[in-house]
């Protein structure tokens, strides 16, 4: 039983940040872009796993899934860089807006000529795993450099470390995705998504933090 709840993870993580958002409300803006990402996470990681799970009962463009983890790992990359663009306010638009023209050229062309879009490209994971990094490492320099000591909440900050983590972990796993498959594949496809799984529930339970917002204390006295 535990298995099971923990394999279908990808489906139900998302709901914790989104049922904060729908309780909470929070007034910062462009969260609804977050929100935005993790609707379509949950819409596409359902898919991902009633078309794993019932598989011979799918349709045949379904039967291999693989292709919704392009999409999934394409619609993350669009959404965070929007965030960034927006919510972050780096101060290098211009070299965002010259990013998501060079990857929508970077993966149309990988596509067209290299790869197939109906197998579940590890470059493509990779690219996006090292693309938003980047953006979080520009986030993080920009923070130091503006000699501002934060000790009170703010919720982007959260976002993005999260985000660093998530990404951060997996790119190692995508880089070496074809390696392992190839050379232990029946021990690596057991295991594949375990670590995936955790470390999204972990960005899952950054991104409801954040949306929670302050904590509000109490002190009760005695007389």
């Amino acid at each position: 039983m535990f298995n099971l709840i923990f394999n279908w993870s990808e489906v139900w993580a998302p709901l914790l940040p989104l049922y904060v958002f729908i309780l909470k409300r929070p007034k910062e803006k462009y969260f609804e872009i977050i929100s935005a990402y993790l609707l379509t996470a949950l819409f596409i990681n359902g898919i991902i796993d009633v078309s794993w799970l019932f598989n011979s009962c799918m349709p045949s463009i379904l039967k291999n899934n693989n292709f919704l983890y392009n999409i999934n790992s394409i619609c993350r990359v669009f959404v965070f860089v929007l965030f960034f663009k927006n919510a972050i306010k780096l101060n290098l638009k211009k070299c965002v807006h010259f990013f998501l023209f060079l990857y929508v050229f970077w993966f149309v062309f990988y596509f067209i000529f290299l790869g197939d879009f109906f197998s579940l490209s590890s470059f493509l994971h990779s690219i996006e795993s090292i693309s938003l990094l980047i953006l979080c490492i520009i986030y993080f320099i920009q923070l130091i450099k503006s000699e501002e000591i934060f000790l009170t909440f703010d919720p982007y900050f959260i976002i993005v470390s999260g985000l660093a983590i998530y990404e951060s972990v997996n790119f190692f796993i995508f880089l070496f995705f074809n390696y392992l498959m190839n050379h232990n594949r029946e021990r690596f496809v057991s295991d594949l998504w375990e670590v995936p799984n955790i470390i999204f529930f972990v960005f899952c339970l950054f991104i409801t933090r954040a949306f929670y917002g302050r904590f509000k204390y109490t002190i009760s006295t005695i007389v």
